[in-house]
């Protein structure tokens, strides 16, 4: 079986390190994975460089930009070529072209689904585009119930929709450049409170409220300190927020850290606040790494923190529920520890990178129509109640 994955990215974050876990396990089966990948001015992204180092064939379609109607001629030119059997799409402008690209050809279609942004009305339009081709594929994958649900309340065939929840594998220490500035910072750090989140900095992560939160914990806590790794179109807007909430001076914008989990050894808690999830990674990762978790309850978030037990959920929005849940797990460490080995159980029973290849298999093999006849194999039967 000839399975293509094609992403269209720049960047290298939580659905990229998903996609290159699936590659290399996939390589000990009988599939046969292929990675579609573009790239603009000359660049292959970090994602094929990945991709290409594990052994996995690899194609970088060239592209002037996202709208060069030349990379559907390309695209099409590389399936008539290559023939996969399965056609995997990983995100809207992917979905799109390969669904074009795909046309009259014996291939089908998995798309993978992990929730929409709406940073600008641009990429508003796009995901609205794709919800509408969603209906079209021969099949669909969502990380979390909430997603599953969704999907199938806007009328797609419960039988079409697999859930299939992201894995996580905390990665060690690195002795890049960007791994030894930040080991200096936490170096300056010894003794402090640590906070940390990390995520896209544009709106629907709700870093604002979390900001807001900070006014708060830090009146009351002089050594904590937040750290955000992550970067958006909001990074300039969130550091005057800090300013004129008078907190800028225990936040640390520190950028894009494509190996993010290997700094959580340093901090005291994880907070997620946004407001629209699918199954953030770095919330898994997070708990994998036995830290305790502050976390908005939206998405599949809920199907992963369980309140009181591996963490504190709050209403999304809510900077003052953020400021006392926050305030809580810091002073009280027994409470923190008891919640860290909590999340690090939970997270290794269900969210290995082995069950998401036995889940996904299931899908390949139904969406063939090459699954058993009783009516619950893969994981369409999944319980959605």
């Amino acid at each position: 079986m000839k399975v293509m994955h094609v992403r269209a990215t720049n960047f290298f974050g939580g659905p990229e390190k998903q996609i290159i876990e699936h590659l290399r396990l996939l390589q000990a089966t009988e599939v046969r994975p292929f990675l579609v990948s573009f790239y603009e001015k000359g660049r292959e992204t970090e994602l094929a460089s990945r991709a290409r180092a594990l052994g996995v064939p690899v194609s970088s379609l060239p592209c002037l930009s996202a709208y060069d109607p030349m990379q559907l001629v390309r695209l099409r030119t590389l399936f008539s070529a290559e023939r996969p059997e399965l056609i995997c799409s990983h995100d809207y402008r992917s979905t799109f072209i390969s669904s074009i690209a795909r046309a009259g050809l014996p291939a089908r279609q998995i798309a993978f689904w992990r929730g929409i942004t709406r940073e600008n009305p641009k990429v508003a339009l796009y995901y609205k585009i794709e919800s509408r081709l969603l209906g079209k594929m021969d099949h669909v994958v969502v990380v979390s119930r909430e997603q599953q649900r969704l999907l199938i309340s806007r009328g797609l065939p419960s039988r079409k929709v697999s859930l299939v929840p992201n894995a996580v594998r905390v990665t060690g220490p690195h002795g890049d450049e960007q791994a030894v500035r930040l080991a200096e910072l936490f170096n300056g750090l010894r003794g402090r409170k640590i906070i940390a989140t990390a995520g896209r900095l544009s709106p629907e992560k709700g870093h604002k409220y979390l900001i807001g939160a900070m006014q708060s914990v830090t009146a009351d806590m002089k050594d904590a300190v937040l750290l955000i790794f992550g970067e958006g179109p909001l990074r300039r807007e969130l550091m005057q927020l800090a300013e004129r909430l008078r907190c800028a001076d225990s936040i640390y914008f520190l950028g894009f850290v494509p190996e993010f989990s290997s700094f959580l050894r340093e901090i005291d808690l994880f907070v997620l606040s946004s407001l629209a999830e699918g199954l953030p990674n770095a919330l898994l990762e997070a708990l994998a790494a036995a830290k305790p978790v502050v976390a908005t309850s939206v998405g599949g978030v809920p199907e992963i923190v369980t309140d009181g037990q591996t963490g504190i959920l709050v209403s999304p929005g809510d900077s003052v529920g953020l400021a006392r849940a926050i305030t809580k797990v810091l002073c009280d460490p027994a409470l923190a520890n008891s919640m860290g080995q909590a999340g690090r159980e939970a997270v290794r029973k269900s969210y290995s990178f082995e069950e998401q290849l036995r889940l996904l298999a299931q899908v390949y093999e139904k969406t063939l129509g090459r699954a058993g006849s009783s009516g619950c194999e893969g994981v369409a039967c999944t319980d959605t109640r």
